[in-house]
């Protein structure tokens, strides 16, 4: 099916209501040059969004949970930095941080579906809202086992666990001397302000 767009989608206000997007009619039209310049476009039940650039203080931020996870998951993990990841034939999100089960080769022909997610975090500061809302629920009914949305200017993080239909059911906020490990390498601990960059290393056991 094809699907034009006249203009150019270049907000992140535009959004296209009148169609419900599937994933593959999403990417002919992406590739086609229906959805403008942008690469981050995000695609959330069947509507596509624009996400906006992060700033200095949110790319710094999932610079360091990045390096950190990569430091400590080691194979069978690969840990993927703004990749998509494909909830469903309608929603495709591009979480700040992914670990994923297996090699990376074992992507080249899809992106990480729920079931090969070990860890999802997501950077908040002007998306706040939507990170600790609209996209927890998506997690959760995708099966997400390990959420986790950084405070940029809180300093804290959210951890959210045990997905179920209805959202997830176990929510905790970290902070400080908080200790937080992924569930899929319980050895792995930090504390929250190594994190969130108030410690130059991670605590590991």
């Amino acid at each position: 099916m094809s699907v034009t767009l006249s203009p150019p989608l270049n907000t992140t206000e535009q959004v296209t209501q009148e169609h419900h997007w599937t994933v593959e009619e999403f990417y002919h039209a992406y590739e086609a040059g229906e959805l403008g310049y942008s690469k981050n476009w995000e695609l959330i039940q069947g509507r596509i969004i624009e996400k906006m650039p992060p700033g200095f203080h949110h790319a710094a931020l999932a610079d360091i949970i990045a390096q950190m996870l990569r430091d400590a998951m080691q194979p069978p993990f690969i840990v993927r930095e703004e990749k998509p990841v494909q909830l469903s034939a309608d929603t495709q999100l591009i979480p700040d941080t992914t670990v994923a089960r297996g090699a990376r080769t074992d992507y080249l022909s899809h992106h990480p579906a729920p079931e090969e997610v070990v860890v999802l975090v997501e950077v908040a500061d002007t998306t706040v809202v939507k990170d600790l809302g609209e996209k927890a629920l998506q997690y959760a009914q995708s099966g997400i086992a390990d959420y986790w949305v950084v405070l940029v200017n809180d300093r804290a993080i959210v951890v959210y666990r045990q997905p179920s239909p209805e959202g997830y059911q176990d929510v905790a906020r970290l902070a400080g001397a908080d200790t937080l490990s992924p569930l899929a390498m319980p050895s792995a601990v930090w504390t929250i302000n190594a994190l969130v960059g108030r410690a130059d290393a991670p605590e590991e056991s």
